[in-house]
């Protein structure tokens, strides 16, 4: 029944506008129904009915998955992201201890002229225990599912390695759990007076990527995702860094701090940016992070991407490996995934790469 697929898809194009007048002085409230919805389609068995289509049979070459904070506590039902066009999915981020996060409220702000957002949401979260028995509730799906971990906010020191070791403990033996990305770059919380969080994990990346690595199973990934922020230095450090720990990719990026007002045109003074507003930035430091590590890791690619043109320009290094998603399906709603999936051919670009045909056989 694909056809009720692109009933979908012309709903939410119509309906859009109106959810973001009805939620625009708290627009998680939107996500919040968003997160019932896609629960109570799966509890009665119609995620397939209502979402499957043919682009979801196509293998691009390039992993397509939600981005970290979308399914933050694990709340949203597997199988339907696999039906909305997923090929993995991203828990998190996930802290040990359970966050409200900043207390003050919007703590989001939409930009609909730009396609642009702000989140000041600071972390909140359920705790990873709550989060494993969250998953552990959608029993039997063959979705693999990443990890996004960070400390609890508020920790410093040796207390950030426990937090992310108990975290770690709580979740490794799910199953389809098999990536572990560590969050080093969310730019709203702090450990402890005064201290930004993102500073004090970049410093301590090498000691926070040991206990990663010394905790999960030997078979699961480790991926970093890191700030759009960073100058030539950061990324000279943090490449230094990772070296010797099985890093498989890095994540690029988090949220900005910088508010274009081009695209942030009020801005709320905090919170980090993303859509439109993101999507320099964070290509920007992908071609850094590509530049010095000349293929040595796969790439995450993440930030404004809303269309098959600028996936297209992300991956056309040929170094990226997978693609995430969030603030393009605020504003393109569930076309946006079946799109990349029937956009990205990657038989198509090597041969815009290349002089000569490319024959596959």
């Amino acid at each position: 029944m694909y056809f009720l697929r692109g009933k979908v898809e012309n709903w939410y194009d119509q309906h859009r506008d109106l959810i973001f007048e009805e939620t625009k002085h708290n627009p998680e409230i939107a996500h919040e129904k968003f997160v019932e919805i896609a629960r109570r389609v799966d509890k009665f068995s119609l995620s397939g009915l209502l979402l499957d289509n043919p682009a979801n049979r196509l293998s691009s070459g390039f992993e397509i998955s939600n981005a970290a904070g979308f399914n933050k506590n694990g709340t949203i039902p597997p199988s339907f992201l696999k039906y909305l066009g997923f090929d993995r999915v991203v828990v998190g981020t996930v802290t040990h201890d359970a966050w409200a996060g900043n207390p003050e409220r919007p703590r989001i702000w939409r930009f609909p002229e730009t396609e642009s957002l702000v989140n000041f949401l600071g972390l909140p979260g359920v705790g990873s225990s709550q989060v494993a028995r969250n998953l552990e509730s959608f029993g039997y799906h063959k979705v693999p599912l990443t990890i996004n971990l960070m400390s609890t906010p508020g920790k410093k020191g040796d207390e950030v390695l426990r937090d992310l070791e108990e975290t770690i403990k709580d979740l490794r033996d799910l199953s389809y759990v098999d990536r572990w990305e560590l969050n080093i770059s969310c730019p709203n919380t702090h450990c402890g007076i005064g201290t930004n969080a993102r500073e004090e994990y970049q410093t301590n990346l090498s000691r926070m990527l040991e206990v990663v690595r010394n905790n999960v199973p030997y078979d699961h990934a480790i991926d970093v995702k890191v700030s759009p922020d960073l100058d030539e230095s950061g990324v000279d450090s943090t490449v230094y860094t990772i070296v010797g720990f099985r890093v498989r990719a890095v994540s690029l990026t988090n949220t900005t701090t910088e508010h274009d007002p081009h695209y942030i045109t009020s801005s709320p003074g905090k919170g980090g940016a993303s859509g439109h507003a993101l999507y320099k930035r964070a290509f920007s430091v992908q071609k850094m992070f590509e530049e010095r590590t000349n293929g040595s890791y796969s790439i995450n690619a993440i930030g404004g991407i809303d269309s098959v043109e600028k996936a297209r320009e992300r991956i056309s290094s040929g170094k990226v490996g997978g693609i995430q998603v969030f603030t393009g399906l605020i504003y393109r709603g569930p076309r946006l995934v079946r799109e990349l999936r029937e956009g990205l051919d990657i038989a198509d670009m090597l041969m815009e790469k290349s002089d000569t045909p490319l024959f596959i056989g």
